[in-house]
């Protein structure tokens, strides 16, 4: 192999070169990555014939190979990629049989567009934290005077004689301190999701946490018609923050039950992963489309009439506390799966007991 050939392998980047036919003539060892085809499998056929992906067979279709050009498209073969494609003419004419007319250059610029749409979520997040902690702020002890008088308001009502307009005002009290106790969490959320979280791990016994969590949870899931089934694998104690965990978790169970207005069955499953935990909640209830679940994350997207868009976006910041992920498979009409993963660290004076030399 030449020292050319030793360089254009060394490369990232796939690198095809082809002659006036579009026969390949060389491909670089990066060609596997990028498309998926190994490159002595295309060295002597069409490069049309090497391609898998019928989406970039398609946008190469419209190209030549006589002038520059750049372009971009997803592909979905060797998997979910965004490629950037540079065709880079080597000369006008063909000059002797099999001769190189052309480069095709494939670089994979999917990280790229993941930190371009990283940091515009981020900015967004800032924007929200800026606008956020000014107006939950202001808002706060206006709310708090007005539960505190409406609640003042009900016990001196309550003292009057029994009469139409008397059961009217205690009606319309009743609204007032509901929504006025609504408005009250949606500003607590806000506030939540603009503050730098706190992280405080201690030793935490994760079954027995998710255990509280169900116990917590089970008036509301009985009230649904909701059946539970828990598959709790004991987990070895690691350092975690009960107090981020246990409000993701219910926050996770609480869009399942949601996610099922007629009720139906929710499957709750802890096990160890290697050094993970892997926590996964299931439903058999509305589901989600792939639009949806794309936008899941992203602040104030909700599918709920008084959803704020923040109860998602809290989940995934306590899990990446925790060095942790969520994943989300979901489909339209069948239902939803929530899977919790984080490496379960221990205390450096946590020592398992070893059993005794017999």
């Amino acid at each position: 192999m030449n020292d050319l050939a030793v360089f254009l392998n060394a490369l990232p980047d796939g690198i095809v070169a082809v002659s006036e036919q579009h026969v390949v003539l060389f491909a670089n060892a990066a060609v596997y990555d990028t498309l998926g085809v190994l490159p002595g499998g295309m060295t002597g056929r069409s490069l049309s014939d090497c391609l898998k992906d019928q989406n970039l067979l398609m946008q190469l279709d419209k190209t030549g190979h006589e002038s520059f050009l750049t372009l971009e498209t997803d592909v979905n073969y060797p998997r979910k990629l965004r490629l950037r494609i540079k065709i880079v003419p080597l000369q006008e004419k063909s000059g002797e049989p099999g001769s190189p007319v052309a480069l095709f250059i494939f670089t994979d610029v999917s990280r790229e567009l993941s930190t371009a749409e990283s940091r515009e979520r981020n900015s967004k997040l800032e924007t929200m934290r800026l606008l956020t902690a000014g107006v939950a702020h202001e808002l706060g002890n206006p709310l708090n005077s007005i539960i505190m008088k409406a609640d003042l308001t009900e016990r001196l009502v309550s003292k009057l004689p029994d009469s139409e307009t008397k059961a009217k005002i205690e009606k319309d009290l009743d609204v007032i301190v509901s929504e006025s106790e609504r408005l009250k969490r949606i500003v607590e959320d806000f506030l939540k999701a603009a503050r730098p979280l706190s992280f405080r791990p201690v030793e935490t016994d994760l079954k027995k946490l998710c255990e509280r969590c169900l116990a917590v949870m089970e008036p509301e899931l009985h009230s649904r018609d909701i059946a539970i089934q828990q598959y709790l694998s004991p987990v070895p104690p690691a350092l975690l923050d009960e107090d981020l965990l246990r409000g993701a978790i219910i926050n996770v169970i609480r869009n399942a039950a949601e996610a099922m207005p007629e009720g139906g069955l929710m499957i709750v499953r802890l096990e160890t992963e290697g050094d993970f935990f892997k926590l996964s909640i299931r439903d058999n209830g509305t589901g989600m489309s792939e639009e949806t679940a794309e936008k899941i994350f992203d602040p104030f997207y909700t599918t709920k009439q008084t959803g704020t868009g923040l109860g998602m976006l809290q989940i995934k910041r306590a899990m990446e506390a925790h060095s942790g992920t969520i994943e989300i498979k979901s489909r339209l009409g069948k239902g939803t799966t929530v899977t919790l993963k984080a490496p379960l660290r221990q205390s450096e004076t946590h020592v398992l007991d070893s059993p005794e030399a017999e």
